[in-house]
């Protein structure tokens, strides 16, 4: 069957309560402002109505992206073919532990739907009192995307504090996943690994329980603060992708692209920061560059580095779309 949904086939998301434009494009949508159109495009606001589209879009076989911050991710020139939705599920709230179930452990449960902003949720769990995800503060994402990436910094990561995910599988069943069986690795997951094979047809992270401790409100606020000031610091302020490439066992991708001397390095509309060299960055903003820039620096990086330290770097960053 064809990838393109019929006329007939899009009044039914309309159904229940979700609008589906065609020809978006992503680049507003992206921290990197960069990218082509989604083919379709949907926001949704609620959990029951993202469960409903991607049951639907597998119905008809039209495959399907979920945009969340739009950090990490580097979208083709040419767009994404299919269903872009683009999640703003954004519930966040803090639910006791149940004492018949912890006798002797009252840490209570950080809930929060998958497209709440990471550092917003973080930023959340410090007003709270909470500890266990002060290094979160200044990263860009949604809960998603953290998840089955298994965001992390400052020595932190998503894994060291998630409790569970739940998820709507390939199979259409929503499933509580513990978080052990995740199995979350640097920058990875079993989710990553599942959608990678099920390209456009994936599972879908729905909510997210993180189980965190109450500790000292103005020490917690106090490693916050360092955390931003840091960030503030040394990464820089315009559009980015984030960290573009992997640290390597024993180094940091950043030292190594610098030795190479490629700080400040251009390609059409984006360069090198060069404040932190592991950072691409598109100064001029949206029409300022393409996807196509980026990834040909990238490509370029790779290869000094390679031919300078024998190091083969790994992108950080998920390509997505017609490339």
């Amino acid at each position: 069957m064809s990838t393109t949904a019929t006329l007939l086939d899009l009044r039914t998301p309309a159904a229940f309560g979700v609008e589906i434009q065609q020809q978006v494009s992503l680049a507003p949508y992206t921290t990197m402002k960069v990218g082509g159109p989604a083919e379709y495009f949907a926001p949704v606001t609620t959990v029951a109505a993202l469960i409903r589209l991607v049951r639907w879009a597998r119905s008809v076989e039209l495959p399907y992206y979920l945009l969340g911050g739009g950090s990490n991710v580097l979208i083709a020139d040419a767009g994404i073919r299919g269903l872009v939705i683009y999640n703003r599920c954004r519930q966040v709230r803090v639910d006791a532990a149940p004492c018949c179930v912890f006798p002797v452990d009252d840490r209570p449960f950080l809930f929060a739907e998958s497209g709440v902003a990471l550092a917003g949720l973080a930023r959340q769990s410090v007003a709270e009192g909470l500890t266990g995800l002060e290094w979160a503060v200044s990263v860009p994402g949604t809960v998603g995307g953290a998840v089955v990436n298994n965001a992390g910094a400052h020595g932190g990561e998503v894994k060291d504090n998630l409790y569970d995910a739940m998820v709507l599988d390939e199979q259409d069943e929503i499933r509580e996943i513990p978080a052990d069986e995740l199995e979350h690795a640097y920058r990875s997951s079993s989710l990553k690994r599942r959608l990678a094979v099920k390209a456009g047809f994936g599972p879908v992270v729905l909510s997210v329980n993180f189980r965190l401790a109450y500790g000292d409100a103005a020490a917690i606020r106090a490693q916050a603060d360092a955390y931003l000031a840091h960030r503030r610091r040394t990464q820089p302020s315009e559009p980015s992708l984030g960290s573009t490439f992997k640290n390597p066992a024993g180094d940091f991708a950043g030292r190594l692209i610098e030795a190479a001397g490629l700080k400040g390095t251009q390609v059409g509309g984006v360069q090198v920061s060069t404040q932190h060299a592991n950072f691409i960055v598109n100064p001029g903003g949206v029409g300022a560059a393409s996807a196509g820039d980026v990834a040909a620096l990238m490509a370029q990086i790779q290869q000094t580095v390679q031919a300078r330290h024998g190091v083969s770097l790994e992108p950080e960053i998920q390509m997505v779309g017609e490339w």
